[in-house]
This record gives structure tokens, C-alpha cells and sequence, in this order.
């Protein structure tokens, strides 16, 4: 008797191990790679003088949240808008003195960017990345 009891208590934890085993596990996915500073909101300070923003140039990386404040030092007012990115930023008035905020993510990379005033180039934005996915080809 005592060897069908040994032999049942074998077979039932042969039988627990392979359930356990044949359990199916959660995949762990990993995050796609986003590089540390992409995702952190850069703040630009951009002042309007003499017909011009400065600084004449300003580069952010893909990814960036984007807060930009424009101050116009200028006499006359100016409408300020960026160009390649109207979806995203929409024009700012700026009276003689007066000041604007603008926030847009800068997800669109390349160097063909402009600061306009007046519907005229007066600064350059620069994204830094690459148009393509990681993982595509």
C-alpha cells in the first residue's frame, strides 16, 4: 500500500510541474528607445529687433516639447508665425513692446524651418533627428 501512495504523490507532482511550466508567461515588451533629453520641454527666449528674431538661430531635438516666448522690442507690431509648422503654431500678434507664447512639439525634423514676421524668414529653427522610425526600413 505504501508504494501505490509513494508512486500517486510522485505522478501528482509530475503532474503540478509540468502545469506550471506549461503555463503561459506575460511577454514583457520594451519601450521604444526615446533619447533622454527628446522628451523634455526646451524653453526659448526669442526677442524681436530690428526686423529680426534673435537668436538668428535656435535648435531643439526631435521629439522636444516646445515653449517659446517672443518679446517684440521692435516700434511697429509684427505678426509672428513659423514656418513648416502652422498645424501646430498658430500666428501671434505682436504690438510695439507687447509679448507671445507659443507651445508645439517639435516632431517634424529638418532644417527647413523659419521664424516669420510678417510672413518674412527673420530666424531659423533647426530640429535634429532623423525622419525615419527606428525598426523601419
Amino acid at each position: 500500500m505504501k508504494r501505490y501512495g509513494l508512486l500517486a504523490l510522485v505522478v501528482l507532482a509530475g503532474a503540478a510541474l509540468i502545469l506550471a511550466a506549461a503555463r503561459p508567461r506575460s511577454a514583457a515588451v520594451a519601450p521604444r528607445a526615446v533619447p533622454a533629453n527628446a522628451r523634455a520641454e526646451r524653453t526659448l527666449s526669442l526677442v524681436v529687433q530690428g526686423g529680426a528674431v534673435l537668436p538668428a538661430r535656435i535648435e531643439v531635438p526631435k521629439g522636444a516639447a516646445v515653449l517659446v516666448r517672443v518679446e517684440n522690442r521692435d516700434p511697429s507690431a509684427h505678426q509672428f508665425s513659423l514656418l513648416g509648422y502652422e498645424s501646430a503654431v498658430s500666428p501671434a500678434a505682436l504690438s510695439p513692446g507687447g509679448a507671445a507664447t507659443v507651445r508645439f512639439t517639435a516632431d517634424r525634423p529638418g532644417s527647413d524651418f523659419a521664424w516669420l514676421l510678417d510672413g518674412k524668414p527673420a530666424g531659423v529653427f533647426l530640429v535634429q533627428g532623423s525622419h525615419l522610425v527606428e525598426g523601419h526600413r
